[in-house]
């Protein structure tokens, strides 16, 4: 093979590779839920006992801050040290918005960089801690995974060609393995070489820590989705092992959030007491927990920042943050254009959905009304147009240039008008009403122009000048 084409192959394979994992993860859950109609699961989702989603809301809050601990580890790891309430919010941001944009390595990193690097740490530092981060949590989640599968080999055996005798011994075998040689290298402080990547381990005791951060981590998250599911669910340590396995092909597949394919392995293990519909309510109700409250409160962390920086009235409203959170807080300006990016695009995605989900719609099509008919239809084609518009526009969003996130604005103020106007929808209005006022506050982050064609040279002011 050319050396082109090799390169092309490694830029984009990837992608392509992360591309294509999405669609089969769709497809296959596409075909898990096709005999159930959209509506049984809102349904589900409404009926939700409020225990099980105070219990999900909290097991995903200790989640959390044992997500924050991550971060701690790894400055601790590379011996530098940082005010707390900076490791507490660059912590959270960089796994509330890399966990939901996905490839969480890289957009988490990113935060990290941006925020860690306006107190000192390099460029240098900042990535070995991503990637002390990214070890732990990949590590973590194989050696839980193959805890509970060495404990509930059952979880998986009707996946794979081998009996529960055999996945037992096999997933016991690979935990002791892996158990043994990190521990040596701890103990030892020795390097260990894998293909022509250089680890060096923690010592012992903050190998320990991690370990039990790691433990809560994992429990709590995969706690919060249990709670959700209904009656006839496996055990919880049954259910941790599909968890983790789930989670893991949803990280290794890049796809944000892993959407589709952590699903599809969720609902593909779930005894066939189990209702699917409530099951994928279930999920639903997991994603916008775990997910989608996460980014939101810290897409409204970015949002106060900037309404602060830019309002008297805010300034004066929004106490003053400690000093040594003051570097930090400005560098959030720097997130603005590609949240307001990801959260347009999410829009969109929503607006589509809404319209285009017969379940999501309006019942009045069975009624024959022609103009009823008309209305509905034309409403839900101009939700989706208006969708369509917001996912084309989070690109100029992501260059920062003004006219973009004017657009923007003024996209999701027609789809809230929609939404009235079309079967007087006062809940989808004021969802994109508010994120007209969250995304209003970064204004000043849009500061360029839209240029057509090439760039004059000074001086000039087209062909004919």
């Amino acid at each position: 093979m050319s050396r082109p084409f090799l390169s092309a192959l490694k830029r984009y394979g990837p992608i392509l590779l992360a591309g294509a994992l999405f669609a089969m993860g769709i497809y296959a859950l596409v075909h898990l839920l096709r005999p159930v109609h959209p509506g049984d699961i809102m349904a589900q989702v409404r009926a939700m006992p409020a225990s099980s989603l105070a219990l999900a809301f909290g097991a995903t809050a200790a989640a959390y801050a044992a997500l924050v601990c991550y971060d701690w580890f790894g400055l601790r790891f590379i011996r530098r040290e940082l005010p707390g309430g900076v490791v507490a919010l660059g912590g959270f941001l960089a796994f509330a918005f890399g966990n939901t944009i996905g490839v969480s390595a890289i957009s988490g990193g990113a935060v990290r960089y941006r925020l860690y690097s306006a107190v000192g740490l390099s460029a240098m530092e900042v990535a070995a801690v991503s990637a002390y981060v990214a070890m732990a949590l990949g590590t973590g989640l194989t050696l839980v995974g193959l805890g509970a599968l060495a404990i509930h080999p059952h979880a998986i055996a009707g996946y794979l060609p081998y009996g529960t005798g055999t996945i037992r011994l096999i997933a016991a075998a690979a935990l002791v393995g892996t158990l043994a040689v990190i521990l040596t290298v701890s103990i030892r402080q020795s390097n260990l070489h894998l293909f022509r990547v250089t680890m060096h381990m923690p010592p012992p005791r903050d190998l320990l820590g991690q370990a039990v951060v790691t433990l809560i981590d994992i429990a709590a998250a995969s706690f919060a989705l249990w709670i959700l599911l209904p009656a006839g669910k496996p055990d919880f340590a049954t259910f941790l092992a599909v968890y983790s396995a789930a989670i893991m092909i949803g990280v290794l597949s890049h796809v944000p959030g892993g959407v589709g394919v952590f699903e599809t392995v969720v609902l593909g293990v779930m005894p066939a007491a189990v209702p699917v519909s409530e099951a994928a309510a279930a999920l639903l109700l997991f994603r916008l927990i775990y997910y989608l409250v996460p980014f939101a409160l810290g897409f409204l962390v970015v949002a106060l920042t900037e309404a602060r920086a830019i309002s008297r009235f805010a300034r004066r409203l929004l106490p003053r943050a400690p000093e040594p959170m003051q570097p930090v807080l400005a560098a959030l300006h720097g997130l603005a254009p590609s949240l307001v990016a990801a959260v347009a695009c999410g829009y969109g995605i929503y607006l589509g959905l809404i319209s285009l989900v017969p379940g999501m719609r309006s019942d009045a099509l069975a009624g024959g009304d022609l103009a009823a008919m008309i209305l509905i239809e034309g409403g839900a084609l101009a939700s989706a147009l208006a969708g369509v518009g917001l996912v084309a526009l989070s690109f100029g969003l992501v260059r920062r240039l003004r006219s973009a996130f004017v657009a923007t604005l003024l996209l999701m103020l027609a789809g809230a008008g929609i939404a009235l106007a079309d079967r007087v929808d006062l809940e989808n209005a004021a969802f994109l009403g508010l994120g007209v006022l969250l995304l209003l506050p970064f204004r000043g982050a849009f500061d360029q122009p839209v240029r057509v064609g090439r760039d004059t040279p000074p001086g000039q002011t087209g062909p004919g000048a």
